[in-house]
């Protein structure tokens, strides 16, 4: 009898064990990644003199699961302190893998594009816009758009009519009634293809602003559930190349931000130390927050970062898995710089177009 309950007990476990590697579960999984000095191999700048600087910035980077995880992993994941676990759709939304790392790869270049942009701009240079591209980033999981339109399509036209920016798109479809067919023209994967989608109608909710017209009441406006972003190509007074291999995603922002400063302002801007940096940078300076500040905190530490650069909101979190590293939490590019300074590096420079005195 208790032979008999024991072999059916370790068959019951080990089709567990069998089934936990192969069951996978909807999750997200973001480990500690790698810190990577920001030197002459990963930023390259030709035609204009250039200083080094004997300390470094590290951008730092998470490893994210590319796939649903085992249910193993998933649960051993669990257990580990430098690991986090979402929900698949809480990180990625309703796109695939696949169509989440072509948008994550579009950040990554705009974000170099931007970087670039903020510190010529900071030092005195003049940046021209070339063009600009509108590109999907997010579709509603349960939006009229979903299955239709894709992350990474580039939007070129609303109805035929011709579209240079993301602000002209919403105006084109709020023209139609809820319930009207509206014909996006977009480029995917190299090929451009029009694409129709009935319009729902807009609600109030923020977890379902975009409904079918079928389940809303009232009089709201047409919408089709999708965020554009525009995508500028800039054109600059000299080259500057910034290879991250295969690393993708905004994050690194402002890490590259401070490292074209310093590589272009004769003194050291980092004081000779590792300087750990994170942080998405924006058109106008502001540092915006990228996630993931746990693990980096981790990486960074471990790396022998002795300060580390993130996002305002992102400190504690960063804190709490730094050790004795010091971190500071910063909301302009030029809040960067001060800190930096006030750390004991050189100061830049005032700003071109800051007032006599400053």
């Amino acid at each position: 009898m208790w032979r008999f309950v024991a072999s059916a007990a370790l068959t019951i476990l080990g089709a567990a064990v069998i089934a936990g590697n192969f069951v996978r579960v909807p999750y997200v999984i973001i480990s500690p990644g790698d810190a990577t000095a920001l030197d002459e191999q990963v930023v390259e700048i030709s035609g204009t003199p250039t200083f080094h600087d004997p300390g470094s910035f590290l951008y730092l980077t998470v490893r994210v699961s590319n796939s649903d995880p085992t249910l193993w992993r998933y649960l051993l994941s669990q257990l580990d302190s430098d690991k986090s676990v979402s929900k698949r759709e809480e990180v990625i939304g309703c796109a695939s893998y696949a169509e989440n790392a072509r948008v994550q790869d579009l950040l990554m270049r705009q974000s170099q594009q931007i970087a670039k942009t903020v510190a010529l701009t900071r030092l005195g240079y003049e940046v021209e816009v070339e063009s600009s591209r509108i590109v999907i980033v997010n579709v509603l999981c349960d939006g009229p758009a979903s299955g239709e339109l894709e992350a990474g399509d580039e939007v070129t036209a609303v109805d035929a009519q011709p579209v240079e920016d993301a602000e002209q798109v919403g105006p084109l479809v709020r023209a139609h009634t809820p319930g009207d067919v509206v014909r996006l023209t977009v480029v995917r994967d190299g090929i451009e293809q029009d694409v129709s989608v009935r319009t729902g109608q807009t609600t109030d909710d923020p977890a379902h602003p975009c409904v079918s017209a079928a389940k809303a009441a009232g009089d709201e406006e047409a919408c089709v559930g999708i965020q554009g972003q525009d995508i500028p190509t800039r054109r600059f007074p000299f080259q500057i190349r910034i290879d991250t291999r295969r690393v993708s995603g905004p994050s690194a922002g402002l890490a590259f931000t401070l490292a074209i400063i310093d590589d272009l302002a004769d003194g050291r801007l980092t004081g000779g130390r590792k300087i750990a940096v994170t942080g998405a940078i924006e058109s106008d300076g502001a540092v915006t927050p990228v996630g993931g500040v746990e693990q980096k905190a981790a990486v960074a530490q471990r790396t022998g970062a002795t300060l580390m650069l993130v996002p305002v909101g992102e400190a504690k979190a960063a804190r709490d898995h730094a050790g004795d590293m010091r971190v500071i939490a910063v909301r302009t590019i030029d809040d960067a710089l001060a800190a930096l300074e006030r750390a004991g590096g050189d100061p830049i420079p005032p700003r071109p177009d800051a007032p006599s005195g400053q």
